[in-house]
């Protein structure tokens, strides 16, 4: 990993993780609406997991790092639950996804501070 890598990295997973966080609770919002706006809230959070997973793209080509292909495999998960119309069995997937983009981060900062950056 270059100081440049590790840098966009943590900026990256950071981002990613904050992120994610932003979609656990839609996901919990989305379980407590009301039947007849569920639907519309699933096209929104299904977009919005979807914007994320094409981030991801743009994180692994500034950073790569296998840990962003393990977060794409939970989006993945998270869209089939989204798409199904159960939005809430998407948060187990966003968990695991929250704990492989601070694996990343930590490496990251883990390196920058061996590097005497950070």
């Amino acid at each position: 990993m270059t100081e440049r890598e590790a840098i966009l990295g943590f900026m990256m997973g950071e981002r990613m993780k904050a992120a994610l966080i932003v979609g656990t609770q839609l996901a919990m919002v989305i379980e407590g609406l009301a039947e007849h706006e569920k639907e519309g809230a699933n096209k929104v959070f299904s977009v919005f997991l979807r914007t994320l997973y094409r981030d991801i793209g743009l994180a692994h080509k500034v950073s790569p790092q296998e840990d962003w292909a393990e977060i794409r495999r939970e989006l993945d998960g998270g869209l089939v639950m989204v798409d199904s119309k159960v939005s809430h069995g998407a948060m187990d997937n966003l968990s695991r996804a929250i704990s492989h983009a601070t694996t990343i981060s930590n490496r990251a900062m883990t390196f920058l501070k061996d590097k005497g950056l950070l």
